[in-house]
C-alpha cells in the first residue's frame, strides 16, 4: 500500500462516518421528535431517558447501515473523487501517469470490506434485536395493538383467530382457536381472555398458553391430546405448570405471521431458510424472495457503488450539487426496479421468486462494471 493509497482510504472513512452519522442523526432526530412521548414514557421505565434512546436506537443504528450501506459508499466515494479534483491532487496524479482506476482501487476494496461487515451485521448481529426492530415507538409500553391476520396451522389442525394483538408482548386478545385435527376429539374449540406465544422449552413445544380458557365442551378433567405425530393440546389435568383455568395450544405458527410478517425482515438467512421449509405455506412467495434476496444483497450494494462510478469519473468540472442528484436518481432507478421485480416475484406475477431476486444484478451489474471499467480506464 503507497502513501497515496493511505491517503485517498483516510478521506473516504473519515467522509463515510461523516455521511452516515448524518443521515442516522437525521433520521434518528426525526424519530424522536415525532415519538417524543413515548419514548420519554418508554425511558421512564429503563432508569432515564438516555438510557431508553440508547437502548432502542443502537439496534436501529444497526439497520440503518445495512439499508444504506451502499448509498452511502456511493456518496463517499463522489466526495472524496471530488475533492481531489477540488485540490488538483487528482490532476496532479494523472500528470503522472496514474489512471483513475489505480487511484479509486483503494476505495473499492473498502467499500467491499464495509459491505462485507453489512452483511455479517444481517447475519450475526441484526437478529438479535429483530424483537426491538420490529417494534414502533407506540409499541414500547405495550399499549398499542394492532389487527390480527388469522391463519390456520395445518400440520396442528387449529384455526387461529381473535380480536387483536399486543405485538409489544406477543398477546392475543380475546382469541379464538379452531380445531380441526386430532384435539377436535376434546373440544371443536377454545376461547380465552388472551393468548400469549411462548418458545419452546421442557414443558412444552412452541405455541399459544390461553389465560381464562373456555372449550365449546367441558375442559374440565380431560386429558391432554397426545400421539406418534406430536402434541395437539395440554390441559391442566396432566401438566401441573398449567393453572386451572390454563390451556396450552402447541403451533408452528409464529407471532410475526399473526401480525403480518414485518419481524421476518430481521432474521437471519438461516432461519429465513427454516421458515421457508417448515412455514412457507404461512408467509407465502415473499419468504421466498427475501431468502435469495439474502444471497444477493452484497453484489447488489457494490453494483450501487459500481453504477455511479461513471458519473463521477466522467467530467472533472461536474458540479458537486449536480453529480449529488445524478448519483441519487441512479440509485433511486436502481432500487425501484429492484422493489418492482420484488414484488412481482412475491405476487408470483411473470416471475419466479428466484428470478425476481436476482433479476437486478442479472439486468445492471453488467452494465454497471463495463462502464465503471471504461470510465476508470480514462
Amino acid at each position: 500500500m503507497t502513501q497515496i493509497d493511505r491517503y485517498v482510504l483516510f478521506l473516504y472513512s473519515r467522509v463515510f462516518v461523516i455521511c452516515f452519522l448524518t443521515l442516522a442523526g437525521l433520521l434518528v432526530v426525526v424519530q424522536v421528535f415525532t415519538n417524543l412521548d413515548e419514548l420519554i414514557a418508554f425511558g421512564e421505565t429503563r432508569g432515564g431517558f438516555v438510557n431508553g434512546l440508547f437502548e432502542y436506537f443502537s439496534p436501529y443504528l444497526l439497520s440503518i447501515y445495512d439499508r444504506m450501506c451502499g448509498l452511502i459508499a456511493m456518496l463517499s466515494t463522489m466526495f472524496v473523487v471530488a475533492w481531489l479534483y477540488r485540490t488538483n491532487e487528482m490532476t496532479a496524479l494523472l500528470a503522472a501517469g496514474i489512471s483513475k482506476g489505480r487511484i479509486v482501487r483503494p476505495i473499492l476494496i473498502l467499500s467491499a470490506v464495509l459491505i462485507g461487515i453489512a452483511a455479517l451485521s444481517r447475519e450475526l448481529f441484526i437478529p438479535h434485536f429483530a424483537g426491538m426492530l420490529s417494534k414502533s415507538p407506540q409499541e414500547l409500553k405495550g399499549e398499542n395493538i394492532r389487527p390480527i391476520r388469522p391463519a390456520e396451522d395445518i400440520e396442528q389442525g387449529v384455526l387461529i383467530a381473535g380480536m387483536h394483538l399486543l405485538p409489544a408482548k406477543s398477546t392475543i386478545v380475546h382469541p379464538i382457536f379452531r380445531f380441526l385435527g386430532p384435539a377436535a376429539v376434546v373440544t371443536q374449540q377454545i376461547t380465552g381472555a388472551s393468548a400469549t406465544h411462548l418458545p419452546a422449552d421442557n414443558d412444552h413445544p412452541a405455541g399459544y398458553l390461553v389465560a381464562e380458557a373456555k372449550g365449546s365442551d367441558s375442559l374440565a378433567g380431560k386429558q391432554s391430546v397426545r400421539n406418534e405425530s406430536g402434541v395437539f393440546l395440554l390441559l391442566p389435568a396432566d401438566n401441573p405448570w398449567l393453572q386451572s383455568n390454563q390451556v396450552f395450544i402447541p403451533s408452528n405458527i409464529e407471532f410475526d405471521v399473526l401480525r403480518g410478517g414485518g419481524a421476518r425482515q430481521f432474521a437471519s438467512t438461516g432461519d429465513l431458510i427454516w421458515r421457508m421449509q417448515n412455514q412457507g405455506s404461512y408467509y407465502g412467495s415473499e419468504l421466498k424472495v427475501a431468502v435469495h434476496a439474502r444471497f444477493v444483497q452484497p453484489f447488489l450494494d457494490f453494483t450501487q457503488l459500481l453504477l455511479g462510478i461513471p458519473f463521477i469519473l466522467s467530467n472533472r468540472n461536474r458540479n458537486l450539487v449536480s453529480m449529488i442528484l445524478t448519483c441519487l436518481v441512479s440509485f433511486a432507478a436502481f432500487f425501484g426496479v429492484s422493489m418492482g421485480l420484488n414484488a412481482l416475484g412475491a405476487n408470483e406475477t411473470f416471475l419466479s421468486p428466484a428470478v425476481a431476486a436476482w433479476a437486478p444484478l442479472l439486468i445492471f451489474g453488467p452494465f454497471a462494471w463495463a462502464q465503471s471499467a471504461s470510465a476508470m480506464r480514462s
